[in-house]
């Protein structure tokens, strides 16, 4: 992730699309299955970003437990 942030370009835009389509696909099934979804960029925000800030400018190993209180704060029971 730093080495395709770091050489600038469209590389960074292109990983970016791709997480977004990812991400984009899991919210269309969850809509499917009638369960409520927030926006796509509130997606992005709220999991993507904090993600790829740990990979770029941290040394911290995303955890299970980090990634599950992610998606509490998104997703509040």
């Amino acid at each position: 992730m730093r080495a395709v942030v770091g050489t600038g370009g469209d590389g960074a835009g292109v990983c970016r699309r791709e997480r977004q389509q990812q991400l984009e696909a899991i919210l269309e099934r969850e809509q499917t299955r009638g369960n409520p979804t927030p926006a796509t960029e509130r997606a992005i925000d709220a999991l993507l970003a904090p993600l790829y800030y740990r990979a770029v400018f941290t040394d911290q190993v995303p955890t299970p437990e980090w990634a599950r209180t992610l998606v509490s704060h998104l997703l509040p029971d």
